[in-house]
């Protein structure tokens, strides 16, 4: 006598049973592209975690897990389970869902709640005044043409390269040559560093 024997149980009936989409795939469908590194920092969880929700179809997330992942991509944490199967993940390319955008406006709100009313009053001074000075720096142009010097050159300027003799030299000529708005500065600093001076 041959046995009929069956590796799993098989559903029987006229109605197909659905079976739950891992937690994993759901994860993947979120993804849009980033890398499991950009994830972990975008939901604010541990890389290893998320690593291991993600190589693990049959891995359970913890509730603050599910909570961070849905507040942060705005969807249902009955959607990550997988108890509800209707919701499609809509997003336009690179734009953050409002639910992402209100996290951010919520840990601010937050941030400011724990301050009494002068403090806040002094941090509004404080933002208005560093706001103000940076535009009336970026209203001069010769702001603006340092700004869009190249890297290497702006080191230069800053005294950030290592300079031979030669160098340091001729920066001292060429600010020789420019003026000073101090004469006396000129004869002891170059453009370059105040470290460096020519003899």
């Amino acid at each position: 006598m041959e046995k009929n024997v069956r590796s799993t149980k098989q559903p029987e009936g006229s109605f197909e049973v659905k079976r739950k989409e891992p937690f994993s795939d759901k994860l993947k469908k979120l993804q849009n592209g980033r890398t499991v590194r950009q994830c972990a920092e975008d939901w604010g969880i541990n890389l290893s975690t998320l690593k291991n929700y993600f190589s693990r179809p049959d891995a359970t997330p913890r509730f603050d897990v599910l909570s961070k992942i849905s507040s942060t991509e705005g969807v249902s944490i009955e959607w990550l389970l997988g108890d509800e199967d209707s919701f499609e993940v809509v997003k336009s390319e690179g734009t953050l869902p409002k639910c992402a955008r209100g996290v951010w406006r919520r840990r601010l709100t937050d941030m400011l709640d724990l301050l009494d009313e002068d403090d806040l009053e002094a941090l509004t001074k404080q933002l208005t005044l560093k706001g103000l000075e940076t535009i009336l720096y970026l209203l001069d142009e010769d702001n603006i043409a340092l700004l869009k010097l190249d890297k290497v050159v702006k080191e230069k300027i800053l005294g950030k390269q290592p300079q031979t003799e030669a160098v340091a030299n001729h920066n001292y000529e060429k600010a020789k040559e420019c003026g000073a708005d101090n004469e006396e500065r000129a004869d002891t600093e170059s453009l370059a560093s105040d470290k460096k001076r020519a003899v």
